[in-house]
Parts: C-alpha cells; structure tokens; sequence
C-alpha cells in the first residue's frame, strides 16, 4: 500500500491571515484552485498546506474539538541549509511569529529553530545536516 499525505490544515478564525503569514515566511504559492471563501491553501512540495475558516467544525461534524488547546502537533519544514533556516527564522519573527527556541544544534546534528505563529500553533523550521 502506498501512502502519502496531500493535505495538512489549520483552522483559523483568521485563516487568510496564517495563510498569507505561511506562504510570505516560506515564499509559498497559492493553490489558486482551491480558493474559495473558507479555505486557502499553499503548496509545499506538493502537499497542500490548508487554512480553514472556523466554519468546517461543523461541516465536517467535528464541532466538540472547536476549542482546542495545548499543543498536540506541529509541523516541521525543512530547508535546504544552516543560513536558510536562520533567514525563515528571522521572516517568520518579522512577519509574526514568535521565536520560542533561538536556531541551535539538536541532539541528533540538525540545525532547527522553535516558533509559535500568530494563532500559537507551534512549528519548528529544520535543516537535516
């Protein structure tokens, strides 16, 4: 069986927003067939990373996780270097986020930062040496 994932979404009540914080800090592209009034989406290699407006707990009949909290995923982009993932650290802080872990070494040789985005999700911006 062959699997692979096409699809990763926030929920936002300001999904165009994380949207556009996403795809400025990564320099992402709509997927412009996917626009509509409740949804965006930005390509990632080929995943499609979404932002959702609020209205799809109940669309998909998922209302009782409409008030989350903590953090039970995040999400890692990786990048090509060392500098590259300074660089997206810096957009990122310049465009929003906030920096939770400075760019550092971790225990297993990557060089990788910790930040939270404007809605708090937590993500982390990686580069495997």
């Amino acid at each position: 069986m062959a699997v692979s994932i096409s699809l990763a979404s926030y929920i936002s009540e300001d999904f165009v927003a994380l949207f556009e914080f996403y795809s400025s800090t990564f320099d992402l592209p709509e997927v412009v067939e996917l626009h509509s009034d409740i949804f965006r989406g930005a390509d990632v290699s080929g995943l499609t990373l979404g932002f959702s407006a609020p209205v799809v707990y109940e669309m998909l009949h998922i209302e009782e996780w409409a008030n989350p909290t903590g953090t039970s995923q995040y999400l890692t982009f990786e990048l090509e270097s060392d500098e590259a993932v300074t660089a997206a650290t810096d957009r990122a802080v310049a465009n929003g986020a906030r920096l939770l872990h400075d760019p550092y070494e971790t225990y297993y040789g990557a060089w990788q930062s910790v930040l939270a985005d404007p809605d708090g999700n937590v993500f982390r911006i990686n580069h495997f040496r």
